[in-house]
């Protein structure tokens, strides 16, 4: 994204305005980190970040005002005449110095003036920049909150995503996307998955169409995007796996990665009479209790270890 996209996005919810360097705004922002260029103002730059936006404040704005003009200039033209410069705000309304718009003007790089404190305004971009640059992608898929708990379903077309999650919603659970799930990795290490803009809150359902699940469910059974912690793949009970041969105890736990992020992975099978709404809830109850530290599966393994050893002795 560039300075016009955050001008024209969050103008008014951060009280932003441009001062100088208008032929700038197409310079790009390409890190959420932001930086406070005291140390550079006072004459030290090594290791200086240039990519970073640059946020004065009323600390760095009284010191520069008091160095003179030229050496004002100076130091300014060193920050912001790197190729890698993006742009610099004013925090708190205050004026910029004669050497600021002569400098920013003369650079083409954008000076931003906000009337937000630093600490208040710097939380708030952060938490912006974060979302809208972390890395994503679109998967086809189904999205629900299932207990709480997000779970992605895949699997090919016509094998049931869309009727699951309705059935999912008649339950109560919550409904986020279908179709295509745009996945963004956050800080932490944590993929958040939510539907496209132009399609938000809309379900297709073979045989019946397009339909609305806010409209139909209400606007207690939707979300705007979930955390994902459970992915559930449907597969035809009929492709060339055995699930008589399979692990059908539950000790062998699979993942998927999106993004470099693992997230657990059940396969289940599709098959006339199956209920998969309910299996669905199942599976999210199961990981829930494995997120505490209790493993079903893994429990019995070693009590039955126990009793085999306990009868073979």
């Amino acid at each position: 994204m560039d300075i016009k996209t955050l001008l024209a996005e969050k103008a008014r919810d951060f009280k932003l305005e441009i001062l100088v360097g208008k032929d700038g705004l197409d310079r790009k922002i390409l890190v959420s980190e932001m930086n406070k260029p005291g140390l550079a103002i006072a004459g030290f730059f090594e290791h200086f970040p240039y990519e970073r936006l640059q946020i004065i404040g009323i600390i760095e704005h009284t010191y520069l005002k008091h160095l003179s003009y030229d050496e004002q200039l100076k130091v300014l033209n060193k920050i912001f005449s790197h190729e890698k410069s993006v742009g610099c705000i004013l925090t708190r309304n205050l004026e910029p110095t004669e050497a600021m718009l002569k400098t920013f003007a003369d650079l083409n790089v954008p000076l931003l003036s906000t009337q937000l404190r630093s600490s208040i305004f710097m939380g708030d971009l952060g938490y912006y920049l974060n979302e809208r640059l972390a890395p994503s992608i679109k998967i086809h898929a189904v999205m629900t909150n299932v207990y709480g708990l997000g779970v992605l379903i895949i699997g090919k077309s016509a094998i049931g995503k869309s009727e699951c999650a309705i059935e999912l919603v008649k339950r109560g659970h919550k409904f986020v996307a279908d179709d295509v799930v745009n996945i963004r990795k956050r800080s932490g290490r944590v993929l958040v998955g939510s539907g496209l803009e132009v399609t938000k809150h809309l379900i297709e359902i073979r045989g019946i169409g397009i339909i609305d699940v806010k409209d139909l469910f209400g606007v207690g059974n939707i979300l705007d995007e979930s955390k994902i912690e459970l992915v559930i793949r449907l597969e035809d009970w009929g492709n060339s796996k055995n699930y008589d041969r399979v692990d059908r105890v539950g000790l062998d736990e699979s993942y998927i990665e999106y993004l470099g992020v693992k997230i657990p992975e059940v396969v289940v099978p599709v098959a006339p009479g199956r209920n998969l709404a309910v299996l669905v809830e199942t599976a999210s109850l199961n990981q829930r209790i494995k997120n505490k530290g209790c493993f079903t599966a893994r429990d019995l393994d070693v009590r039955l270890q126990k009793e085999i050893n306990k009868n073979s002795l």
